[in-house]
């Protein structure tokens, strides 16, 4: 079972309420949301459309519930709207269960708002079937419930997520495939569609081809983060972003380096990865493998670091107003301070527009 809370997160009375509220008549749908919770008419009947039923018994109940949790006004009516089934919940035997039960992880306050309100989902699953098996496999994972905590603010789908048995079947695979538990729960934090979005079949197959064919190891610690950005791509997808960098130029082997030194570069947008290549190879003359080698360069903001930096490195290179040098990639690594004291502010008096054009290109 589930740890005892260390937070008190709801105050009820005796009743169940901190208020208490008169037996309303049954209220019609689209008239509460209009004439209680504020939505037009459009949005009511928008909402109303997502319900099979339209008659209301009490439905401030819920809406006072989720004001003592701590949602205010426009987040009730986003959650209303998106999932307005809420309205018709039990309280106390269907809301206050559930949200005790994350609370009792540590998840509180304004995170447990933006945690139900990324995933409405979660307050129609099942308790003791999904949500319950689901944690406590988590947990047997992760080791903490601050751990879970980090994986659900993170994914918050996970906890409606309805197949525990498909994660069982993955972390299994990937245990007899030599993956240490200490690199399963690095990756269930920073990716857990690797257990969720892949079938066990399709997994065992990029365990293969990870090791076999990209050249890592099982015991390196970027194995598992290549397994999780190749298998939660589509096939196609995936040769239509290596098709970018080969029509760039760039070989197999150069691709590869890529891989093993920055897996997530390949999760980048085809147009990011497209204007990021043409920047750094048409006007910065870069060679493929300069970039395979350093793959950060494909990360870093085209609009907030890498064209103002260029331009400004260019200048005072060409000018020779800064008397030690530093190749453009060491630059570009630094921080935003770092960068503007050894290049920017040194050189306002000389180049005065180069500077207001800095200051406006990265909004200092």
């Amino acid at each position: 079972m589930l740890a005892k809370s260390r937070a008190i997160l709801f105050k009820f009375d005796c009743n169940g309420f901190l208020f208490r509220y008169s037996t309303a008549a049954p209220t019609n749908l689209e008239e509460y949301l209009i004439n209680s919770l504020g939505f037009s008419k459009q949005e009511a009947i928008s909402a109303s459309a997502k319900v099979t039923f339209n008659s209301l018994k009490n439905p401030d109940l819920s809406v006072n519930f989720f004001k003592q949790t701590g949602f205010n006004d426009s987040q009730i009516k986003i959650l209303v709207s998106k999932h307005p089934k809420v309205l018709f919940f039990d309280v106390e035997k269907t809301l206050k269960p559930k949200l005790q039960c994350i609370s009792q992880l540590g998840l509180s306050g304004s995170d447990l708002v933006k945690v139900i309100l990324r995933d409405c989902k979660f307050l129609d699953t099942g308790l003791h079937t999904r949500i319950i098996p689901l944690i406590n496999l988590l947990k047997s994972v992760l080791g903490s419930d601050e751990n879970v905590v980090k994986v659900i603010k993170r994914c918050a789908w996970l906890i409606s997520y309805n197949n525990h048995v498909t994660i069982e079947a993955n972390l299994n695979l990937l245990q007899s495939f030599g993956c240490s538990n200490d690199k399963i729960k690095s990756i269930l934090i920073t990716c857990p569609k690797i257990l969720t979005n892949i079938n066990n079949k399709r997994l065992e197959e990029m365990l293969h081809r990870v090791e076999k064919e990209v050249g890592v190891s099982p015991d390196s610690t970027l194995f598992l983060h290549i397994v999780c950005v190749l298998s939660t791509m589509r096939e196609e997808k995936l040769e239509k972003k290596f098709g970018i960098f080969k029509s760039f130029g760039w070989s197999d082997t150069d691709i590869l380096t890529m891989l093993q030194k920055h897996p997530y570069c390949i999760g980048l947008s085809e147009v990011r990865i497209q204007t990021a290549l043409t920047f750094l190879m048409k006007e910065v003359q870069y060679k493929s493998i300069y970039i395979a080698s350093r793959p950060m360069l494909l990360k870093y903001s085209m609009e907030k670091r890498l064209i103002p930096r260029y331009e400004v490195w260019k200048l005072v290179n060409e000018k020779n107003l800064i008397e030690v040098g530093r190749e453009l990639y060491t630059v570009m690594t630094w921080s935003e301070s770092k960068f503007f004291d050894m290049y920017v502010q040194p050189v306002k008096a000389e180049l005065p527009d180069l500077y207001e054009l800095y200051i406006r290109r990265i909004g200092k």
